[in-house]
């Protein structure tokens, strides 16, 4: 789901049958350790979004408040509903109140090593949790570096993520006008932020600022996109997002469904690349 994230913006502008009007973003998600590059498409239109990388496929349908889950590899796929959201963030408290059972067992010096790394991470034994209570709410931040860059056609100034004062991200941010879009083409963003909120805080939602978007906004001050997206993880460059191409066209109505001979899998099962 990361892939291609870091820019997933369009408008619902019009109808012609089987296709709707809506914007089409590349991006190019770059291991730094490999050096491997690979592509992603995203196709969004007003309440809908489908983002394409190399071994997942994620549909959001807004109009059937669901998100499809396909693992191309083993042609199966995974519904979450609201309900499968509610399950999920069930599961998950559980799994955090038993780490903070766990990490109280510890001696406090290896106890605060391990909560400062997972703080860093976002993840529930972050300092200040309680064992069997809820994580506190990670502090994000976004500070302005002075630097900037030209990706592809746009202008853009970098800022620096931070999550509970550890750097997260180094993102080069340019205002939506700028390339050619409005506030209304996150519409389906703002839907999507809705429908994860239960997990929001937990780690197995994918680190993106369109997630967020709103907030993020509102931290820098500017209705603002991200087109390159420098991550760190435990403080080292682990990968890049580059926005390649924008473009607004004609998406059959096609590119939102299910594709045919897929077989459908429970959230048990286990979902990733086969």
């Amino acid at each position: 789901m990361r892939y291609g994230l870091a820019l997933s913006v369009s408008v619902l502008v019009g109808c012609t049958g089987s296709a709707m009007a809506g914007v089409v973003v590349t991006t190019t998600h770059t291991h730094l350790d490999t050096h491997q590059a690979d592509t992603a498409n995203i196709y969004v239109e007003a309440d809908k979004l489908k983002v394409v990388s190399p071994d997942t496929t994620m549909i959001y349908r807004a109009d059937l408040n669901r998100v499809w889950a396909i693992n191309a590899g083993r042609r199966s796929y995974v519904e979450i509903t609201p309900e499968t959201m509610q399950q999920m963030a069930g599961q998950i408290s559980g799994a955090q109140a038993q780490m903070q059972a766990r990490l109280a067992q510890l001696p406090p010096e290896q106890r605060a090593q391990i909560e400062a790394l997972m703080a860093s991470r976002g993840l529930g034994g972050a300092p200040g949790a309680r064992a069997g209570g809820p994580p506190p709410k990670p502090q994000i931040a976004y500070a302005k570096t002075g630097n900037s860059k030209t990706v592809g056609n746009w202008r853009c100034d970098f800022y620096r993520k931070t999550r509970n004062g550890e750097q997260e991200e180094d993102v080069c941010l340019a205002p939506i006008g700028s390339v050619g879009l409005s506030a209304a083409d996150f519409q389906v963003l703002e839907r999507m932020s809705a429908f994860i909120a239960p997990i929001t805080s937990s780690p197995v939602v994918p680190r993106t600022d369109y997630l967020g978007w709103d907030a993020m906004n509102k931290a820098v001050g500017f209705q603002a996109v991200p087109l390159d997206t420098l991550n760190y993880v435990a403080g080292k460059p682990d990968a890049e997002d580059v926005v390649t191409k924008i473009e607004r066209t004609m998406i059959p109505a096609s590119t939102f469904e299910l594709p045919a001979g897929l077989t459908k899998q429970d959230m048990a099962g286990g979902f990733g690349p086969h």
